[in-house]
């Protein structure tokens, strides 16, 4: 079966399962022909296992360890069962939370907010949270990693046949199963069966153009991660944009210590500092966006 077949059978989207591979949760086979993945019974027989307890809620690091035999499905299951609970109990209270302050017709001006704090703060909420976005995050990353990348081509490349021999040059270097189907100045390929296409263009490095080929996936609806497209929105803004953040946080660190965070908004000089350190994360944000997570990226692309 390809990957289209075995996500027909299983329901689970292909990225998700290219996600799953790259989480060493599936291996499956490769056609020595053409080096395309081939999926088994078998494989489709773990997917839906895989689905089955991710719908339980189940941490992929566990559901990995169960798959490794290093965890019994028994223990796991009553990990997760005790997991559950707790959350279930944590609801609970949340729903009793909200009809008390339901029925107690009182105004935000009336309402004790020290008293509720206090009483929720009684029954701290898990870690459960955290960790979704954590692993929704990662999907993302993996998505973005795999929609686009870019690289340096090692010759010219100012023809079509040129184009296809920087192609075939970095498939070699990276160990990567690139196939060409279509030979021009935009040329279009495939990498295990994932169409991409090319375009040349022109960067400049001391006054010098500089060639980069970069390259998109044709249909990124298929790399799209299983996750809500709210969430999906601020996780991709975060994930091009923690230069910025890091920039940001990196000035009020320095200046935390010596006591002069508050007249970052008060005085030019303090302005001045925060427009560095901001344009300094926006160029590093931008070059993030096209260059590193294209050039850095593709080891996530080799274990196709």
């Amino acid at each position: 079966m390809n990957i289209k077949q075995v996500s027909e059978r299983s329901g689970v989207s292909p990225q998700n399962i290219r996600f799953y591979e790259k989480e060493k949760l599936l291996c499956p086979a490769r056609n020595p022909d053409n080096r395309y993945r081939e999926y088994t019974e078998e494989d489709l027989r773990i997917l839906k296992l895989i689905r089955m307890l991710r719908m339980l809620d189940m941490p992929l690091p566990e559901i990995r360890r169960i798959l490794h035999n290093e965890l019994s499905l028994t223990e796991a299951a009553l990990a997760q069962r005790d997991r559950l609970k707790e959350q279930a109990e944590q609801l609970d209270s949340a729903i009793r939370f909200c009809g008390i302050l339901a029925g107690s017709s009182q105004t935000t001006r009336e309402l004790n907010v020290d008293e509720y704090l206090a009483r929720m703060s009684q029954n701290p909420q898990p870690g459960s949270f955290f960790t979704q976005w954590v692993e929704d995050y990662r999907a993302v990353a993996w998505a973005e990693h795999n929609k686009r990348f870019s690289f340096f081509p090692d010759g010219p490349v100012t023809n079509p046949r040129e184009f296809t021999d920087a192609l075939l040059d970095y498939a070699a270097k990276e160990n990567l199963n690139l196939v060409i189907v279509h030979e021009s100045m935009n040329p279009q390929f495939t990498i295990d069966g994932v169409e991409y296409k090319a375009v040349r263009r022109y960067a400049h490095c001391r006054n010098l153009p500089v060639a980069t080929v970069q390259c998109t996936v044709v249909h990124p609806e298929d790399f799209e991660p299983d996750v809500s497209p709210s969430r999906r929105k601020i996780q991709q803004i975060l994930h091009y944009a923690w230069p910025l953040l890091a920039f940001l946080a990196i000035d009020l660190l320095i200046l935390l210590p010596r006591g002069i965070a508050t007249e970052l908004f008060t005085t030019w000089w303090g302005w001045g500092l925060i427009l560095v350190f901001a344009s300094m994360g926006i160029y590093n944000a931008a070059y993030n966006y096209y260059y590193i997570y294209n050039e850095n990226g593709k080891t996530n692309r080799s274990h196709h």
